[in-house]
């Protein structure tokens, strides 16, 4: 403002008009090429500016993408096709499928290496319409229509929808480093997640394919590897560190340009889910109750969670027993799904519960306070609170 009211002044007096300094933005050429959605030449120019230059936050940004974006369509290729001949065979090549998924972690990896370069730039840039990227998304063999609104915005953030042809339906945001941040809690939480995959030998699931009219299910998933579930869980921690490194760096922005998650100083976002102060309280509480259940210092109360999925009468017949989410990732056993019919329903649920959680089952704990907040959260919802309902809709994004 100093700057503008500068300049009326001289004009003013007749002075020439200085010239301000103007914020540098380099478009590359791997970015370029991403946003013409060429992913392939996008991912081979930020090799070769990566070779020039390791630390090229813009370039290990770019090329996170193209990778994640390759990484997810072979992944979801290959898993369709292992389903689709196990529908004609009966059975499921579990090698393939394994197979696929140490290809996707090992691009996890490799993505989370790019994304912590541009992580470690405080000046890291990206401007990228995410809408505007062509691809395959929904692995039909075209791109069509639902492809392409994707990612498009549809709310204008007053109650109505933009039309069609709204230009802020696809708008162009200036990732910055609070967002690569966002991305790695991202990455550790996906990589979590197929080391658990990893872990285990799914080929009794083959059973569901010839035992279907039993009373009585018995399957045993065997764990082959029980270090895979114990990184897990320290990935997840990592996942909720780079949270709590998110938050800080949203909050200790002072720009405001084309913002991805704004913090509640910030107005120039497209999102139609402006923020305040008491989103980022509950998104700094929750995390703690996160870490808390990981650390085995608190559990989720399964009657808690039954009473809010099927109400006070279903409730009652699940045990009053909980979730030790810490336990049930540093000492991991086999997944025994054991479902019998002909069980009155609360032996019935504990068989399955037992078998299903192992050593993270426990008949006593404290309660989290994290299945109620959701909970209170939802009722809000549902009574209408629009300020509350975007913020559960925040919540379950940036978490």
């Amino acid at each position: 403002m100093r700057n503008i009211t500068m300049v009326a002044i001289l004009v003013a007096c007749g002075q020439p008009e200085p010239q301000l300094p103007q914020p540098t933005y380099v478009r590359s050429p791997a970015l370029a090429a991403m946003q013409d959605s060429k992913f392939d030449v996008a991912l081979r120019e930020a090799n070769v500016t990566l070779a020039r230059d390791p630390r090229d936050s813009q370039a290990a940004g770019v090329r996170a993408i193209a990778r994640y974006q390759q990484a997810g369509s072979q992944l979801f290729s290959e898993l369709g096709a292992v389903v689709d001949a196990g529908e004609r065979l009966d059975a499921l090549d579990h090698e393939r499928g394994r197979a696929a998924w140490l290809a996707f972690l090992g691009a996890l990896e490799a993505i989370d290496r790019d994304l912590e370069v541009a992580a470690a730039d405080p000046s890291f840039a990206l401007e990228l319409c995410v809408a505007c990227l062509e691809s395959d998304w929904n692995r039909n063999g075209r791109i069509d229509d639902r492809d392409r609104k994707l990612f498009e915005l549809e709310l204008d953030g007053n109650g109505g929808e933009l039309a069609e042809n709204d230009p802020r339906r696809r708008p162009t945001y200036r990732f910055d480093q609070g967002d690569a941040l966002w991305a790695r809690a991202m990455v550790q939480f996906q990589r979590a997640g197929v080391e658990v995959v990893l872990a285990y030998r799914w080929s009794e699931l083959d059973k569901l394919f010839r035992d279907t009219n039993s009373d009585r299910i018995n399957i045993a998933i065997k764990l082959v590897d029980p270090g895979r579930v114990k990184r897990a869980r320290e990935l997840v921690l990592a996942g909720l560190s780079y949270a709590e490194q998110t938050r800080d760096a949203y909050l200790k922005e002072t720009d405001d340009d084309r913002e991805w998650l704004p913090n509640p100083k910030q107005k120039n976002y497209a999102m139609p889910l402006p923020v305040d102060a008491a989103l980022f309280a509950t998104w700094a509480t929750v995390l703690g109750d996160i870490r808390r259940l990981l650390e085995s210092k608190e559990g989720i109360s399964l009657r808690e969670v039954a009473l809010a999925t099927f109400g006070t009468p279903g409730a009652s017949d699940v045990p009053n027993a909980y979730v030790d989410l810490g336990r049930l990732l540093r000492e991991p056993t086999d997944i025994v799904f054991d479902l019998d019919d002909k069980l009155p329903r609360p032996q019935m649920y504990e068989r399955l519960l037992r078998g299903l959680l192992g050593r993270g089952y426990a008949e006593s704990m404290r309660a989290s306070p994290l299945v109620g907040r959701l909970r209170h959260m939802a009722s809000e919802v549902a009574r209408g609170t629009d300020t509350v309902e975007r913020k559960l809709r925040y919540l379950l994004w940036l978490n």
